[in-house]
Formats: C-alpha cells, sequence, structure tokens
C-alpha cells in the first residue's frame, strides 16, 4: 500500500479539528437540551450556547469551504479502489452539505421565534422574522432530521479514518495532522 505524503494546509487541518470538535460539542449539547424542560433556570443559557457556538461554526464552515475551493485536496493514494473514491466524494460532499444546512437552518429557526440569539451574551441578534411556530417547528425538524444525517455520516467518517490508519496503513490520517 503507498503512503501518502501528500498533506493538507495547516489551514485546512486546523479548520477541520476545530469545527470537528465544535460540532460534536453541539450534537451532544443539542441532545442534552432536548430533555431540558421548559421554563426550567438552564433552558435560556443552554439554547443561547448552542445558537453561539452554532453561529461561530457556519462562519468558521464559510471560510473551510471558501479555502478548500481555493486550496483543492490532496489526491488519494493510487491504489484505493475507485468504488471507494467515489464513496469518499459523495460523503465529504454529504458531509459539507450537512456542515452548510445545519447552522443555517437553525439560524433561520431562530428567526421564527420572539427569542432570536444572544451571542455568547454580548449582543443580541434579533428576529428578523415573525414569531411564527409553524415555520419555526418545520425549520426545528429539517434541523434534527440533518443532524441524524450528520451523525451517521460522521461515523463513517471516523470509521473510514481508521481502516485507512489501521487496516490499510497509508498514512491518509497524517494528512490532517496539526
Amino acid at each position: 500500500m503507498k503512503f501518502s505524503n501528500d498533506r493538507y494546509s495547516r489551514l485546512a487541518a486546523w479548520l477541520h479539528w476545530i469545527i470537528a470538535i465544535l460540532v460534536i460539542v453541539m450534537i451532544a449539547m443539542g441532545i442534552y437540551m432536548s430533555d431540558i424542560p421548559k421554563g426550567a433556570p438552564d433552558r435560556a443559557f443552554f439554547f443561547n450556547l448552542h445558537k453561539s457556538i452554532g453561529l461561530t461554526t457556519g462562519l468558521l464552515v464559510l471560510v473551510r469551504v471558501w479555502w478548500r475551493h481555493k486550496n483543492p485536496p490532496p489526491s488519494l493514494p493510487s491504489d484505493i479502489p475507485v468504488w471507494q473514491v467515489k464513496v469518499s466524494r459523495v460523503s465529504h460532499a454529504a458531509l459539507y452539505g450537512c456542515l452548510v444546512v445545519m447552522p443555517a437552518v437553525g439560524f433561520a429557526a431562530s428567526q421564527f421565534t420572539k427569542y432570536g440569539v444572544t451571542y455568547f451574551g454580548l449582543f443580541k441578534i434579533p428576529p428578523m422574522g415573525s414569531n411564527d411556530p409553524i415555520t419555526r417547528d418545520m425549520l426545528q425538524n429539517i434541523h434534527h432530521i440533518v443532524a441524524e444525517l450528520f451523525i451517521v455520516l460522521i461515523v463513517i467518517h471516523v470509521l473510514a479514518a481508521l481502516y485507512h490508519q489501521f487496516v490499510r496503513r497509508d498514512g491518509l490520517l497524517s494528512r490532517m495532522k496539526l
């Protein structure tokens, strides 16, 4: 098996790992938040924190998408089967889709509440829409469905990375070193 010396740029690697950590925090927080009853003192804190981290993640994703457009990823080792290359492209496109859709839909859902977004307690982004529970619920449902798809894609992504690290031993994981 061929070792790949091609690496992602430092910025691409940093963005990958920072966004990965933020996404894991967001998923865990989203699961936790769903059990906080309305009216509980912690509810507003966790929802605002989730929205603030989500907005930050969304902005970092935009930087990452722009950077990737300007700096294509390194090529895959030549001995990877064609079907795996195709699956890799589709799964990466789906991951990027989730990375863009999740914060966009979450922010949009916040625009149809009376609360908006209080960004880390620093300032408030007031809602641009009306307090519309039907639209908000529809957007939150999309947010939840995409979150479930995202979790599946993340598991596949991690398993594929582990496969390359421990089964193929082709050095693919080292391309994303900081």
